[in-house]
Formats: structure tokens, C-alpha cells, sequence
């Protein structure tokens, strides 16, 4: 089955008066994030405040896609944050329901007629079709959504994704291929549940920005790709971590049957590949993410790396690391969450506790993942830690508790750019991480050790090494600190940022 749709700009305007509402935007900057600023601490959100706080001369708007309607906000908005849109995917029983746009009660009771044959089901199937089959590319997918978003602007996505026509349109296009035949109707029904889901930004329409600013190569780069494609906004994609990797490793751990998991992956994949095909300028927070990115077909010449950087007062050095007299303390600054395997830290510290008496851990962050959290208590547990290791939960003054410990440890199996390494060292503590990620582009000897992921073994036995002179710790410390101050500050993060969004109104094209 071919293309249905071509690609199309769809505008509310014609192009010099679209370039005018752009240019004379009150909105210098749309942030759109995903699951993180401004409901979870920590990473991505970490990044997104600092942005915000520190580039208070331009006004910016939050585009926050989350989980579910009862997310509290966890940072407060500075003044330059016009208004903050959330987006739930999940929670709600009609998307208009949650977004209090004047005249969606007009919108979702409107009926469409003949506009739902002509131009929701085309859009609909070709959707389906290069998300399902992987038939067609990033061209197609961004037409089927630009239509979908002008259908939404008028009649209810809701009541089309509900129509028996769609739902017999995906059962039939899934039936015709091989692979989805296996799929149970339970399945079948599931994913086209998912699909309304996972397309709630359309529902969602924000004020056209002079910059649109996509957090990750998400489904939060969906209305990126909207505005870009039917308005002319420059599009900046920065990426943290690997998207599509981390939902791969996620996937991996889905017990559904492989249809299934094939149908996501593949939605995820197209996701990914529009929003890079899309984006003026890619923005990665490390060179291990520019890599991944030219693998997954993003073209070199728009790929300008632009680490993250901290405030140097937040941090700063209160006790030198392995000073006093006492046992030494390994700290760990971390959200209890499987891509962070708080489970190989804990089993390291088990082993490192027999080699070096009255050692300690502590471990502060949020329970990002509660079922993930519970495991890691027991493990702990199991282990016979007992009163040596304590979880502190997340804190407010991550350079203090850092400056509590001796050796900061880092212990992920995925990681983009680490926000934990660059304020570890900042803090004056020498560090053992593993090696994945951005993390070797910051920790490096003699401040650091790296090691693989995974492997508690080998993590003990970087901690031991590191340990080993206690009387060297300071020293270590102080040059790592040292490195941080001339690549990582807060300032510098700035400045790029705001070379990035004059830079990304260059790239973009006439529309």
C-alpha cells in the first residue's frame, strides 16, 4: 500500500504573513518537554530550569507532555515563563477535556461530515501505514500529522479515533500484514488506544513562538514538527539521552508478545526519524549522542553539540574529600530508576564494604520509578547493608550532600550527557562511573575512574583503587573541580544557548 497523502504545508495565512506572526512573536522561545520539567526533578529538568532561569531575558512558554493528569509541578516557573501547557497522555477521557482553550466545547461537538472521510481517514491511514508497516518516511508521517492537526483545529479527534470506520481501518491495514495477524483483539485495540494517546499534542495547539525548542526526539517534538511544517518556526532539537535506544532497552523488559512490541518500536523509530529530519539544528549535550544521531540518518553539518554546565556557588567546597578522621563515605546522587541500576551500585557496595571497614553509602534522589525503588530497598536488604547504606530520598542542596561524601559514584547503564558527574566533580569528589554515554567525556584520570556498566565487581574495584590513598582524594578532587570550571559553567551553557537560537532562525527555511 502506497502514500496517501503528499506533503503538504497547510498555514493560516499566506507566507508573508506567516513569516510576520513568527518574526513579531511575543513568545521568543516554545520549551515542549517530555516527562520531565516540570514534574520531575532532577537531568532533563535540571537542564530545562536552568535554561529558563538563566536566559531571563526572553519569554518563554512550557510544553510539558507527561504521563497523567495528577503529576505535581516540582519547579517553580520564573517570571519569564508566560504560562506552562500540560499535556497528559494518559488520565483523561477526552483530551479537549484538559485543555482549556476557548471554543474546544464548540470544536468536540461540531460534526464534521464529509471531512472525516476526506481528510481524517487519508491522514489516519497514512499514519498507520508508516508507523505500522515502516512503509513510506519521515515525509509522510509529517503530512499525515500536519492534516491531523488541521482536522483538530476544527472537529473532535476524539470522536473520529472512536469511529468504528478508523478502528476498521487499523484492524484491517495490521490484518494484511504477516506480522500483525498474530496480534490478539485485545492487542490490536490496545495499540490503537495508544495511537490516540500518543497523539494528544494535537489536541493541544500552542501560540506560534519565533523558536520552537524540542527537549528530546520525542512525541514532545510532535507540535515542533507542526509548527515548523505549517507556520516556518525554526525547530532546535536537543537531545539528552538516546530516545530511541531507551525505549528499545524499555522494551525489552515488555512482556507482550513480539507483534506488539514491533508495532511500538516502529512507532517510536518513525517518531525519531521525523523529528531529526525536521530539526534545524540538532543540539546534542554530548558527542556520544552526535554519533547515535548520524547512525540514525541526521545529517553532520546539523549537528552542533551544546553541553550542559552548573552554577559554581551551588557547589561549592566545604570539606575536602577524605578529610577527617572518620570511615570513609561513598555518596551517590541519583533517581531510583532502572537506566540509573541503583541494583550494581548496591551489590558493589556490598562487596567494597568487606574490604573496607566501616565504609558507608548514602544515596539521595527522587523514587522516579516507586516499583523500581521498593526493589532497591530490598535488595539492600537481602544484602545485609543494614544502617551503612541509606536512601535519602531526593534533596534541595545536592552540593552540600555531596560535600558529605568522599567518592561520588555514578553507577547508569544508559546516560546522555551526566548532570550528576559534571556537579560530583564540581564539589570537589573524585569519581567512579561507568563508562557509558557522555559520562567519559567528563570523568577522566587521574579525578575519575571509569568502568563498565553492569558489572559490580568491577565497580567495587574501581571504588577500592580510588580509596586506596585516602590522603590523594583532596588532591584528586580539587582537579576535577578544576576541569569543571573551565568546559562546565553555568555560563557558558548560557551563552550557547543563546548563540543556538539566533544560529536556528538562520537554518530555517523561507516558509
Amino acid at each position: 500500500m502506497g502514500p496517501l497523502l503528499r506533503v503538504t504545508r497547510p498555514s493560516r495565512g499566506a507566507p508573508g504573513e506567516v513569516r510576520d506572526r513568527v518574526a513579531h512573536s511575543d513568545i521568543d522561545v516554545l520549551l515542549t518537554t517530555e516527562g520531565t520539567y516540570p514534574y520531575v526533578t532532577g537531568g532533563v529538568s535540571t537542564w530545562a530550569h536552568q535554561l529558563v532561569t538563566g536566559l531571563a531575558e526572553k519569554e518563554f512558554v512550557v510544553y510539558s507532555v507527561v504521563a497523567n493528569t495528577s503529576m505535581p509541578v516540582r519547579y517553580e516557573p520564573p517570571a519569564n515563563v508566560a504560562h506552562m501547557i500540560q499535556v497528559p497522555l494518559w488520565g483523561t477521557e477526552d483530551n479537549a477535556e484538559f485543555n482549556p482553550r476557548p471554543g474546544w466545547m464548540a470544536r468536540r461537538l461540531r460534526r464534521p461530515g464529509h471531512h472525516f472521510e476526506q481528510e481524517f481517514l487519508p491522514a489516519y491511514a497514512q499514519l498507520v501505514i508508516s508507523v505500522a508497516l515502516g512503509e513510506g518516511g519521515p515525509d509522510d508521517l509529517v503530512a499525515a500529522l500536519c492534516a491531523l492537526s488541521v482536522y483538530a483545529d476544527r472537529y473532535s479527534l476524539k470522536r473520529a479515533m472512536r469511529d468504528g470506520r478508523t478502528w476498521r481501518l487499523f484492524r484491517d491495514t495490521l490484518a494484511a500484514h504477516p506480522l500483525y495477524q498474530r496480534l490478539s483483539t485485545y492487542e490490536a485495540i490496545d495499540l490503537a488506544r495508544s495511537v490516540y494517546r500518543y497523539l494528544a499534542p494535537l489536541d493541544y495547539p500552542a501560540e506560534i513562538p519565533q523558536v520552537v525548542h524540542a527537549s528530546a526526539a520525542a512525541f514532545c517534538a510532535i507540535p515542533a514538527v507542526v509548527l515548523r511544517e505549517r507556520y516556518g518556526v525554526p525547530f532546535l532539537l536537543t537531545e539528552h539521552g538516546v530516545y530511541y535506544r531507551e525505549r528499545l532497552l524499555a522494551l525489552g523488559r515488555n512482556r507482550t508478545n513480539s507483534p506488539y512490541r514491533v508495532f511500538l518500536s516502529n512507532f517510536y523509530a518513525a517518531v525519531v526519524a521525523m523529528a531529526y529530519s525536521r530539526a534545524d539544528l540538532v543540539s546534542p549535550v554530548a558527542r556520544f549522542n552526535a554519533t547515535w544521531e548520524m547512525k540514525l540518518g541526521v545529517d553532520p553539518d546539523k549537528i552542533l553539540p551544546m553541553p550542559n554546565g552548573v552554577d559554581p556557588e551551588r557547589f561549592p567546597l566545604t570539606r575536602p574529600a577524605g578529610s577527617g578522621n572518620g570511615p570513609l563515605t561513598l555518596v551517590s546522587v541519583a533517581r531510583l530508576e532502572r537506566l540509573k541500576d541503583i541494583h550494581t551500585l548496591l551489590r558493589a557496595f556490598a562487596i567494597v564494604r568487606d574490604r573496607i571497614p566501616g565504609v558507608t553509602l548514602q544515596i539521595h534522589g527522587p523514587e522516579s520509578d516507586v516499583a523500581y525503588a521498593r526493589g532497591c530497598y530490598a535488595l539492600a536488604e537481602q544484602l545485609g547493608l543494614g544502617p551503612s547504606c541509606v536512601f535519602r530520598g531526593p534533596t534541595a542542596d545536592v552540593g552540600q550532600a555531596l560535600n558529605e561524601g568522599d567518592i561520588a559514584v555514578l553507577s547508569s547503564i544508559s546516560e546522555g550527557f551526566p548532570f550528576a558527574a559534571v556537579e560530583g566533580l564540581m564539589a570537589g569528589r573524585p569519581m567512579v562511573a561507568t563508562e557509558v554515554g557522555g559520562v567519559p567525556e567528563v570523568i577522566m584520570a587521574p579525578y575519575g575512574r571509569l568502568v563498565p556498566p553492569g558489572r559490580p565487581l568491577e565497580l567495587a574495584d574501581g571504588i577500592c583503587a580510588m580509596a586506596a590513598d585516602r590522603g590523594s582524594l583532596a588532591r584528586l578532587g580539587e582537579l576535577g573541580r578544576k576541569a569543571m570550571l573551565e568546559s562546565y559553567t553555568l555560563d557558558v551553557f548560557l551563552d550557547g544557548y543563546r548563540w543556538l537560537y539566533d544560529e536556528v532562525r538562520t537554518r530555517a527555511p523561507v516558509h
